[in-house]
């Protein structure tokens, strides 16, 4: 079984497992309220609530973590003065269990962010100059956004999606090897990186871990990466 860690808003996921019932399980925020989880750090027995089931460490494959972390908004069922601690603390188990999983897991979760290192515009951009990627340098202005969102991409723009050894997108093979870089040089195997254009050479304009998981070839390539059943 795949889990998909999720917002319980994120309509996203819930097209991605739709007629896969017997493959996937969105796993919300919500179901952490829910009596059942027994977790002990080093412990082989475990139990979690996925979907509102009962669900065994060794019945999970593999886990798609599409939540960076855990918010207030989400925990609509927690009495409005404890959710944000409730957050602080669910998202601190989260990363807990997940680190612990023996299943892969996309992406492992980091102190600060449960899909990745939380690395920043500027942070990609240094490193994909040092592994001699063309790149776009940034620049921000007071007020600006923290990142830059894909409406802001200039036109013409290209996206390759890595997701483990595979690269996925319509755009020359030297720019995959650019993103397969950056996401090794990341310690991620899921990776969606941006350049200015298909073409070769084309300069980098930055990188995060929302891969369109609704897009049918990157949704094969996320469902054929849990397939081989790898476990650490």
């Amino acid at each position: 079984m795949l889990v998909v860690l999720a917002s319980r808003y994120d309509a996203s996921c819930q097209r991605f497992i739709t007629g896969k019932a017997a493959d996937a399980r969105l796993l919300t925020c919500r179901d952490l309220s829910v009596r059942g989880w027994q977790y002990d750090p080093g412990s082989e027995v475990r139990t979690s609530v996925i979907g509102g089931r009962l669900t065994g460490a060794d019945e999970i494959d593999g886990v798609l973590t599409r939540l960076p972390s855990v918010v207030a908004s989400e925990l609509a069922d927690i009495v409005p003065r404890d959710q944000n601690y409730a957050a602080a603390e669910m998202t601190a188990f989260l990363s807990a269990w997940l680190s612990d999983l023996r299943c892969p897991v996309l992406n492992q979760p980091t102190p600060v962010c449960l899909m990745g290192p939380n690395w920043r515009k500027e942070k990609w951009i240094h490193t994909a100059a040092k592994l001699g990627i063309t790149v776009v340098p940034a620049r921000r202005s007071v007020p600006a956004a923290i990142d830059a969102q894909p409406h802001d991409l200039p036109p013409g723009s290209a996206t390759v999606n890595v997701i483990g050894d595979l690269c996925v997108g319509i755009a020359d093979q030297s720019l995959g090897k650019s993103a397969r870089a950056l996401a090794e040089a990341a310690g991620v195997d899921l990776l969606r990186a941006r350049f200015t254009s298909p073409a070769a050479g084309s300069a980098f304009l930055g990188a995060d871990y929302w891969v369109d998981i609704n897009d049918p070839e990157v949704s094969e390539a996320v469902w054929n990466y849990f397939a081989g059943g790898r476990r650490r």
